[in-house]
């Protein structure tokens, strides 16, 4: 070959060269159309999912794309009731018998008991209420420890009894029964209610006036006040018993024994009415009619009280 045509051969084969580089370029870099959904592209099947192939629930996630010059929404839970605020329970104190009674003026502290020593007085003092006769019966064996003990005559007992409860007299120096049957004008007597009433500690007074005739409103009974009624000629039976309260209107009470058409019971009683002398217990124990159910109180009273 001569060398001219080995120079022609290679300025073609350098022209073909620089052809076939330019068409591979423009293959690479011109942009090739979208192929349909489902069209092969260079031998692959497309695998996009259709638009309308997604569930339609309500529940769908927030979206993470949104169109040009738009907010992407927020999504807030919105509770569909709101919840109720209950307030805490107050704690309540508990009141005793005796405190809703100083409240309602039922009980009237007065005297030389503290208002804490009335307060259990009363308290203890329910304790021997006994209603029935077998009930009382029963009672009174309980206070004298005494198997055959009757509620006719347990009255001093009982009184000590409730003193003693209430705290305001010591069970260890002296018995219940000390006082049954006693009797402030006998000496032996004497010596056991100066045991339990020390004159170091307790006023003693004796007023010789019936108690249906007694001035209540300038004297009156106190809470704490040990009783002993005389019977005098026209009665036929001595007592005693301890003041257990008082009202607002100076009413005064006592649980004590006393008889009744179905016999003798414990109960809680109202002493008088210092504003009406046809009521209470000391008007029934002075009246005729009632003499058979028992009479005293005609030969007067004596008062042991604790001093101030």
């Amino acid at each position: 070959m001569r060398p001219s045509d080995i120079r022609y051969l290679s300025f073609g084969l350098g022209i073909g060269a620089l052809i076939a580089s330019l068409f591979f370029i423009g293959f690479l870099f011109v942009p090739q159309p979208t192929a349909p959904s489902g069209s092969l592209i260079a031998g692959i099947k497309s695998t996009l999912i259709p638009a309308t192939a997604l569930p339609t629930g309500t529940n769908t996630a927030s979206p993470t794309a949104t169109e040009a010059g738009t907010s992407a929404p927020t999504f807030t839970s919105t509770p569909t009731s709101l919840p109720t605020s209950t307030p805490l329970p107050s704690a309540t104190a508990t009141l005793s018998t005796a405190q809703v009674m100083i409240g309602t003026g039922e009980i009237v502290p007065v005297g030389p008991l503290t208002l804490e020593q009335q307060i259990k007085l009363y308290e203890a003092s329910l304790f021997f209420i006994a209603p029935t006769y077998e009930q009382s019966k029963q009672m009174s064996v309980l206070i004298n420890h005494v198997r055959f003990s009757d509620p006719s005559n347990t009255c001093g007992p009982l009184a000590i009894a409730i003193l003693q409860k209430a705290g305001i007299l010591s069970e260890s120096t002296l018995e219940a029964h000390d006082f049954f049957l006693i009797n402030p004008d006998l000496g032996k007597d004497q010596i056991t209610i100066k045991t339990a009433f020390p004159k170091e500690l307790y006023t003693n007074t004796r007023y010789k006036v019936k108690i249906n005739q007694f001035d209540w409103r300038a004297n009156p009974l106190l809470p704490g006040d040990f009783v002993y009624i005389y019977s005098g000629t026209e009665g036929n039976f001595e007592h005693m018993l301890v003041v257990n309260r008082v009202d607002s209107q100076g009413r005064v009470y006592s649980v004590t024994n006393y008889n009744t058409e179905q016999g003798f019971i414990i109960d809680e009683v109202m002493l008088y009415d210092p504003s009406d002398p046809t009521l209470g217990m000391f008007a029934q124990w002075t009246a005729k009619p009632r003499a058979k159910l028992g009479s005293t109180g005609f030969a007067g009273f004596e008062v042991w009280r604790l001093i101030q």
